[in-house]
């Protein structure tokens, strides 16, 4: 993989305000797809595809599907996945995440969306997770806005963040999935789907 085209995909990003995931974590997805055996990655936020990119530094084993609703980051993704020689392994589809439908399965599915559709989201693409795999959501902390809302002066932020919280709340207590909050980045959501097996052992 080219470093110096990664680099240059990331700089122009953070040059534009596109929202990509904050290094460490990264840092942190990278190890935990690499751990975990991870293979098969659904992605909800393509942006330029930088995350897709990284993911897929892992192991040529990794393949992701992703979905971005803003047709230039679309375009944009594309081409930077071209440019990785990566169009063997990463498909980007042009489309709103919350109507789009596939019968694939995942080993995980990263949900770096728009953050107050995460449960509408989830709730969609569940049937499309492995029993084991793993749902892994960005940007829980919100600038620390979830823990701390007083600072926020708008009513739709304010509203938004409650959703959030409520999202991160039910979702820790969801029996169907093993919750982890991983303090690293912006914050990210862990959530192992349980199997049978799990009860019976």
């Amino acid at each position: 993989m080219d470093s110096r085209i990664l680099e240059e995909i990331k700089r122009r990003a953070l040059e534009d305000s596109v929202p990509i995931i904050e290094d460490d974590g990264l840092d942190f997805m990278v190890q935990f797809i690499e751990n975990q055996h991870i293979q098969r990655i659904l992605e909800i936020g393509t942006a330029v595809g930088y995350s897709s990119i990284c993911f897929c530094n892992v192991s040529e084993d990794v393949t992701v599907l992703s979905i971005e609703k803003d047709e230039d980051r679309y375009r944009q993704a594309v081409e930077n996945i071209r440019a990785m020689n990566l169009e063997d392994r990463i498909t980007v589809v042009n489309g709103d995440a919350r109507e789009y439908e596939t019968e694939e399965m995942f080993d995980m599915i990263f949900l770096d969306g728009p953050k107050a559709h995460n449960a509408e989201l989830m709730a969609r693409y569940e049937k499309n997770l492995r029993n084991g795999g793993f749902f892994a959501v960005d940007d829980v902390y919100f600038h620390g806005y979830v823990d701390n809302p007083a600072p926020i002066r708008t009513r739709r932020m304010r509203a938004m963040v409650r959703k959030m919280a409520r999202f991160q709340d039910e979702l820790m207590n969801d029996p169907r999935y093993e919750t982890t909050y991983i303090r690293t980045g912006d914050g990210i959501l862990i959530a192992r789907k349980r199997s049978d097996t799990d009860e019976q052992g």
